[in-house]
């Protein structure tokens, strides 16, 4: 077992998009990969023959019962403009495909959301969550012939999309970008300056990309000394255009402020805490492109909400297994590690991460003879990665152990996969939210 200091985050270690549809506009892609099936000709039914098909007068309806639950947990995305790959508003739009529902919902392939949800291991602030209940509800309604039942005449709307309610800054690339030689994946760092006169604390966040259909991911690095900023400054001179190559990582010393993917537009950041930004200093934006769809300049831009000061300075930490060796051909493969904590510390989100392989995750605090859930990942999507924080933030002390433990399915591949920064390789971190006690 090795005794380190939990380790804060310098430096991009491979996230990529992040998957819950909060604030999904009509401008968002519709990547079909985020859902989980984008053939759905199965499932598709004509809602004429549906509606008519009856159920039991006690069985769900889709008015009574089905339309609340697709309006609160669904629509936002699944709507007509919207980043799904096909709509389910109405009981026309919905009802071809019931099974396809339900399907999903019992699976918890629907909404997309990587954690447990469940309580045995942690809620999780405005996490698209279905109850039993209601998949029970889906299930049945689906078994029945997707009933319409009476239409009640209630007009149903989505959540309203998170906006960010001030802006206090406005961090922009510095100039349009596309690349100049023929590329698919894209990773261009930026030297941004925030130009604050007083240190300041970011408390909420919100994207505006540029090019929706070719963001793979953001992330927002600060640059704490004048080394950092000179080094990052060579390596942008260095090359012609604007910004430099930083595959991976910033490639200098940087802390992670912020980042996001193409679905998730930012958020609030737990309340009395927030990441700081230094006076004067400058920072790096990092952006992850994929050109697939055209090479038409960027300009991403991200607001910030900031407060000169906060009860608690946040950073994000890690634990990470970076020495994983998965041998080929097998449906699970388990590897994990260990560490010790050097401080007491309050731990108010995660962002669990892994790749195209990666099924399960699981982090826990160890005290002595108790243990405590930290994170539990059932079915891991590589698409739905995002911070999510904990309706109870948690607290781990000096001397506690941290484990991580990540399972793979290596059906597909014929080589041994390692630890890297590419798609096609694999990582297992769990990235935390933390603020330091006393």
């Amino acid at each position: 077992m090795r005794r380190l200091p939990i380790a804060i985050v310098a430096g991009h270690v491979g996230l990529t998009c992040a998957g819950s549809c909060a604030g999904a506009s009509s401008d968002a892609p519709s990547d079909t990969s985020t859902y989980a099936s984008s053939d759905t000709s199965a499932y598709a039914a004509d809602a004429s023959t549906l509606a008519s098909s009856g159920a039991p007068p006690e069985g769900p309806t889709y008015y009574r019962d089905i339309a609340p639950i697709l309006a609160a947990r669904c629509t936002e995305c699944h709507r007509s403009g919207g980043i799904a790959p096909f709509a389910i508003s109405t009981y026309e739009e919905a009802a071809p495909f019931a099974a396809l529902i339900a399907r999903t919902a019992v699976e918890r392939s629907m909404p997309p959301f990587n954690l447990d949800n469940g309580g045995g291991c942690n809620t999780y602030v405005g996490a698209p969550w279905l109850s039993e209940a209601d998949i029970a509800t889906l299930a049945t309604w689906a078994q029945a012939g997707a009933p319409a039942g009476e239409i009640t005449g209630e007009t149903l709307e989505s959540p309203t999309a998170w906006r960010l309610d001030r802006v206090d800054l406005t961090i922009s690339m510095p100039a349009p970008y596309a690349p100049t030689q023929p590329i698919i994946d894209d990773y261009r760092c930026f030297i941004v300056e925030p130009d604050l006169p007083q240190d300041a604390f970011v408390t909420a966040f919100e994207v505006r990309l540029g090019r929706p259909d070719v963001v793979h991911h953001l992330t927002l690095y600060a640059l704490d000394s004048a080394e950092d900023e000179q080094a990052a400054a060579d390596l942008d001179a260095a090359e012609e255009g604007p910004g430099y190559t930083c595959f991976g990582d910033t490639i200098v010393p940087s802390r992670w402020l912020v980042g996001s993917g193409p679905s998730d537009r930012g958020g609030d950041l737990p309340a009395g805490t927030g990441l700081r930004i230094g006076a004067g200093r400058k920072a790096v934006l990092q952006m992850h492109y994929n050109w697939q769809n055209g090479t038409a300049p960027d300009r991403t831009v991200i607001d910030l909400k900031l407060e000169p000061v906060v009860e608690h300075e946040a950073v994000i930490a890690r634990i990470a297994d970076t020495k994983l060796e998965l041998p080929p051909g097998l449906p699970a493969v388990t590897e994990s590690n260990e560490m010790t904590m050097d401080a007491d510390y309050t731990v108010w989100g995660v962002w669990p991460h892994m790749h195209n392989l990666g099924k399960q995750l699981r982090v826990t605090a160890n005290h002595g003879a108790s243990e405590s859930c930290l994170a539990q990942v059932n079915r891991y999507q590589f698409h739905w990665q995002r911070f999510a924080f904990y309706e109870q933030p948690l607290h781990v002390l000096a001397g506690d152990t941290l484990q991580i433990t990540c399972t793979y399915d290596t059906t597909s591949r014929d080589t041994t996969t390692r630890w890297g920064f590419g798609t096609d390789d694999e990582m297992c971190i769990g990235f935390f939210y933390i603020t330091r006690n006393g």
